[in-house]
């Protein structure tokens, strides 16, 4: 992750940047009856002194290439920075958080950033 806001309230929108968020490949399948869209980014918040976990849902996804901003679901973007808009619950504890973006699976390494109260 190249960016995200160090400080986050509760029930906004925020947006998070970064390489490879939609992973290196669109979809996991086996046989010739199954097959899995895994390109989708989802973001998740860990806190720091519960240790709970939070699932965020991400949208508007979008993608810079050559200093245009265009929408974008593609994969394996290389060098391209890529963001996407986190909207953050509500009821997710305050405090100290670690911010993972998750690909095919794989999570980002954290970014620390604070919830604050609204």
């Amino acid at each position: 992750m190249t960016s995200a806001p160090a400080m986050i309230v509760p029930g906004t929108t925020v947006a998070v940047s970064g390489l490879q968020f939609n992973g290196l490949s669109q979809a996991v399948g086996y046989g010739d009856d199954h097959t899995a869209a895994t390109n989708y980014p989802i973001v998740r918040i860990r806190n720091r002194k519960t240790g709970r976990i939070r699932y965020c849902r991400t949208a508007n996804h979008t993608v810079t290439i050559g200093g245009i901003v265009q929408p974008s679901m593609g994969v394996a973007t290389g060098n391209a920075n890529v963001t996407t808009q986190v909207a953050v619950p509500n009821d997710i504890d305050l405090g100290p958080a670690d911010l993972f973006v998750v690909a095919n699976g794989i999570p980002s390494a954290p970014t620390g950033v604070v919830l604050l109260p609204p």
